[in-house]
């Protein structure tokens, strides 16, 4: 029996927006989950990392606030490796076995998914992706210029049920940390659009992304 359900949003977070932040809170406000987790990933294999695990976290911290039901994990930081998804999600099964965990994924990211794989152990065609679509409900959120994944076509391969966040539920996911640090890096005046003021002066004050 599980006791609450749990979100999990896990990603680089190089750096933390305001997307980030409006769809954690828009997720429990559609009673999606009763806690959402921030993961930040440690360095990965598919994704070059401009910031530390240590100012990420920082600025994560920032911008979470006080409500209790948001917070930050360091699960996959403690892993060392950067191990994807699914393995990244049974282990939190394995230590939160009261828990009914949830994964965040952008609409961009879905129909890549059963191609996903832990990059220690891959030989060939070892993919996973196929076992967290199973295993673990999704929260599918909008991404400009990508369509709603079919969630009928989703059921019928056996695949565990699928929750969407976009314009009618009040997301239309317009920010993007790459494009961000394209803006600090060419010296944008001041705070670009996507960014908390918090976290744009902690990226000044430490001299991130070559501001």
């Amino acid at each position: 029996m599980f006791t609450k359900t749990v979100a999990i949003f896990g990603g680089a977070f190089d750096p933390v927006h305001r997307d980030h932040v409006k769809l954690a809170k828009l997720c429990l406000k559609l009673n999606l989950c009763d806690e959402l987790w921030f993961v930040p990933s440690p360095d990965r294999w598919d994704k070059k990392l401009f910031a530390s695990a240590e100012d990420r976290l920082a600025m994560l911290d920032l911008v979470v606030g006080s409500d209790p039901r948001i917070c930050i994990s360091e699960s996959e930081l403690k892993m060392g490796d950067y191990r994807g998804s699914y393995v990244s999600m049974t282990e939190l099964q394995k230590e939160f076995p009261d828990v009914h965990f949830r994964l965040l994924v952008g609409a961009d990211s879905y129909e890549g998914i059963p191609h996903w794989r832990d990059p220690l152990h891959f030989f060939g065609t070892e993919f996973n992706g196929h076992l967290l679509l199973r295993d673990f409900e999704l929260i599918v959120f909008n991404r400009r210029g990508t369509p709603k994944p079919d969630e009928a076509l989703h059921l019928s391969k056996g695949y565990a049920q699928m929750f969407w966040v976009g314009d009618d539920e009040g997301f239309d996911g317009k920010y993007a940390s790459r494009d961000i640090r394209k803006e600090l890096l060419f010296g944008y005046s001041g705070c670009p659009e996507g960014l908390d003021p918090k976290v744009f002066e902690y990226i000044k004050r430490h001299k991130l992304y070559l501001l």
